[in-house]
C-alpha cells in the first residue's frame, strides 16, 4: 500500500476485468437525452445500479435503428455486463442480436411478445383509458385523440387504443378527422392539431399521447385564437415538468420514468445474481388535475 500511494497506481480496469469476467458496466440505450422522460429514467437507473459498484455506458440513437444495432454491437464489443433498453424500434434485427448473445437485458417502454425479456412497463391501455373517460366525466363526448407514432406500440397503438376502448364504453363515436397521428415532439403536436380542426365539427377535448404533443397542440390552439380549457379541453400524458409550466398548467397522466428507471436497474441486477424476474413489471399511473381541463354544462 505504501508502494501504491508513492506511485499513484491506479488498477486496470481491463485488466481486471479479464481476471472477474466482470467489466461492471451497464449498456443503457434511449433515443432522445433532451427529453425530459429519459433523462429522469436515467436517473433512476443510476440510482439502484451505482449502489453495486456499476457505471452507466451510455448510447443515445436518435430513434435511428441503424444506430441501435451499432450500440447492440458496441455493448457487445465493450463487454458490458448487462444492458438496459428504452424505446427502441424493436425489429427482426434485434432480435437476432439477443439470441445470439445471451446478456443479461431489460426493456423498457415496451413489452415484447414472443422474448423471454423482462419488461418494464405502465398499462398505457388502462392509462389512457381513464384519461379518456375523465374528460367524458367532464362533460365531454366529441373528444379527439393524438397518439404517437403506430410503430411504437406503447405511444402509439396502446394509447390510441385505451382511447377507443373508454369511447366505445360510454357508447361514444369517433367522427372521421378525430384522430391524428404525432411523432413525439411538440411540432408534431401541433401539426396534429392542425389536422383536427378541420374536421366537420370541432371536439370539445383532445387527448395527447405525450406531454410535448400536447404542449404543440396547445400552442396551434393559442395561435388560432382557440381558448384553452374554455373552447377545447386538453389532456396530455407523461407528467413531464413542462406539464406544470403550461399556461394553463396541462392536466395528465402521471407516468414516472424515475420508477421505470428503478424497477429496470433492479431486474437487471436481479439477473446477474441469477436471481428469478418477473418477465413484465408494471409502474403505477394516476390523474394529475390541473387548468387544462373544464367541464361541460351537463
Amino acid at each position: 500500500m505504501r508502494i501504491v500511494e508513492e506511485t499513484g497506481f491506479q488498477p486496470n480496469a481491463v485488466a481486471r476485468s479479464l481476471v472477474s469476467k466482470e467489466t461492471r458496466l451497464i449498456g443503457v440505450m434511449i433515443p432522445d437525452i433532451a427529453n425530459n422522460f429519459f433523462s429522469q429514467l436515467l436517473y433512476g437507473i443510476d440510482s439502484v445500479i451505482s449502489e453495486y459498484d456499476y457505471s452507466l455506458f451510455l448510447a443515445i440513437t436518435d430513434e435511428e435503428v441503424e444506430k441501435e444495432l451499432k450500440y447492440l454491437r458496441l455493448f457487445k464489443e465493450k463487454q458490458v455486463d448487462g444492458i438496459i433498453v428504452g424505446s427502441v424500434h424493436f425489429l427482426d434485427e434485434h432480435g437476432h442480436y439477443l439470441k445470439e448473445n445471451q446478456v443479461p437485458l431489460v426493456v423498457t417502454g415496451h413489452d415484447l411478445p414472443g422474448y423471454d425479456i423482462p419488461t418494464v412497463n405502465v398499462n398505457n391501455v388502462q392509462a389512457a383509458f381513464d384519461a379518456t373517460s375523465y374528460l367524458i366525466s367532464q362533460g365531454h363526448r366529441r373528444i379527439a385523440c393524438i397518439p404517437g407514432p403506430l410503430w411504437d406500440p406503447p405511444c402509439g397503438l396502446d394509447r390510441l387504443g385505451g382511447y377507443r376502448k373508454a369511447m366505445r364504453a360510454h357508447g361514444l363515436s369517433i367522427p372521421d378527422g378525430y384522430v391524428a397521428e404525432g411523432d413525439f415532439t411538440a411540432k408534431s403536436g401541433y401539426e396534429a392539431m392542425a389536422r383536427i380542426m378541420q374536421a366537420a365539427e370541432r371536439p370539445t377535448a383532445v387527448f395527447v399521447a405525450t406531454d410535448l404533443m400536447a404542449v404543440g397542440a396547445m400552442n396551434y390552439l393559442h395561435d388560432q385564437g382557440i381558448r384553452v380549457p374554455e373552447d377545447i379541453s386538453v389532456m396530455g400524458f407523461d407528467n413531464l415538468e413542462i406539464a406544470s409550466l403550461t399556461r394553463p398548467m396541462l392536466t395528465t397522466v402521471h407516468n414516472d420514468p424515475y420508477m421505470y428507471g428503478q424497477a429496470a436497474g433492479q431486474n437487471l441486477l436481479k439477473q446477474l445474481r441469477s436471481e428469478p424476474v418477473e418477465r413484465i413489471s408494471t409502474v403505477p399511473h394516476s390523474l394529475v388535475i390541473r387548468q387544462s381541463v373544464s367541464a361541460l354544462p351537463t
